[in-house]
């Protein structure tokens, strides 16, 4: 690129007007509108930073793809940003723009130390590392816009799930509830519907906010109820409006059931909207040789997290994942226990907050854990 003064580009600019004008064309018309109409950016190289499988820290290079990336010109501001960031590592000293003006008006880069004026050319690169200002003039060189440009790029792996151990010594108390008659434990609720286990293993149902308890429907050997363990979450159905997803997971008596090693799952979809079918519960059956079912967890805990399921339990020394409604589980190599957790815990109570964040209370050792997705922290 070769910078030049400004009022040596304004003369030679004007001397080609001239011989422009001097032209048979009497129509011409020149238009002072100097504006950018459309700004993209051209592929770049990220440095990535990961470990080999023996634990080492290691780095390779990939390509993001710059068309990916949309920007936004803001024209009374007269600032293009790109609102989604690229991710962290990518190199923006180097970046190849494709511009387009209102009328073709003509582009240059603005010098990062001086007020020399620099031609744009769509194969040259420029350096993103700070904000760049691009001046467009007008067609008839009497007006002026200048554009601050920013490139913006994640300092942080979105990726990346990180736990902190917390300085907090509060631990959740212990809600004494006063359960119904007949019921042994309550396990969860829908937007319409609260569930219970009675005192001889029946699923109940309350549809009266717990004034009244009857036996809920199920489409399946009640034999295959957990009676113990049992956590539930609910959440909306994705693409269906009025329609909650409730599932069920747990164990069964072990003295009953010895061969029991994996946990029973259960879904119930409860159409809340008028004329709705009346809801019942399914059972989730798997092959007993499929790898991807939930294992036998003592004190299992469900939450929803990032448009997934995730399952801790005792031992505590993983966490599983389901993407599709509890049919598969699968450990995650983003989602690990903290690495300095004490499984002398007896218990823990898993919550997700406003903000994201995943907190483990370990009963019995009294350690607070709070981790988040990089990404699910970002504005």
């Amino acid at each position: 690129m070769r910078p030049i003064k400004t009022i040596c580009l304004l003369l030679a600019t004007l001397a080609m007007m001239t011989s422009c004008l001097s032209s048979n064309d009497s129509n011409t018309t020149l238009s002072s509108d100097a504006a950018i109409t459309a700004f993209a950016i051209g592929d770049m190289k990220r440095t990535v930073n990961t470990k080999t499988a023996a634990g080492k820290d290691t780095t390779y290079t990939t390509t993001v793809t710059g068309t990916n990336y949309s920007f936004v010109i803001d024209q009374v501001g007269h600032r293009i940003y790109n609102p989604d960031s690229l991710p962290v590592g990518t190199n923006v000293s180097k970046v190849t723009v494709a511009i387009s003006t209102y009328n073709d008006a003509p582009i240059f880069l603005k010098d990062t130390e001086s007020d020399d004026l620099i031609i744009y050319n769509s194969s040259d690169s420029t350096d993103f590392t700070k904000t760049r200002t691009y001046v467009i003039y007008g067609a008839d060189y009497k007006g002026t816009t200048e554009y601050k440009v920013d490139i913006n790029v994640h300092k942080e792996d979105g990726t990346k799930f990180e736990w902190t151990l917390m300085d907090n010594d509060w631990l959740p108390e212990s809600e004494e509830i006063e359960l119904p008659d007949g019921i042994k434990q309550l396990i969860g609720n829908s937007t319409t519907e609260m569930y219970a286990l009675s005192k001889d293993n029946r699923l109940m149902v309350s549809t009266d906010n717990g004034e009244s308890w009857e036996e809920d429907l199920i489409d399946d050997d009640t034999a295959l109820l957990p009676t113990e363990d049992i956590a539930m979450v609910c959440y909306p159905m994705e693409s269906v409006i009025l329609t909650d997803y409730v599932l069920m997971v747990g164990n069964r008596d072990i003295e009953q059931y010895p061969a029991d090693v994996h946990a029973k799952v259960w879904r119930k979809i409860v159409d809340f909207g008028e004329l709705a079918p009346v809801p019942f519960w399914a059972y989730i059956d798997r092959p007993e040789n499929d790898i991807y079912q939930l294992p036998r967890m003592k004190d299992i805990s469900l939450v929803v997290y990032d448009g997934s399921v995730l399952a801790f339990g005792a031992p505590y020394n993983k966490i599983y994942q389901s993407r599709d409604n509890g049919i598969t589980w699968k450990e995650n190599s983003t989602f690990k226990m903290p690495e300095d957790f004490d499984t002398d815990a007896t218990k823990v109570v898993v919550t997700v907050d406003d903000d994201n964040f995943i907190w483990l209370y370990c009963i019995g050792t009294g350690q607070v854990w709070r981790g988040r997705l990089n990404r699910l922290g970002w504005k």
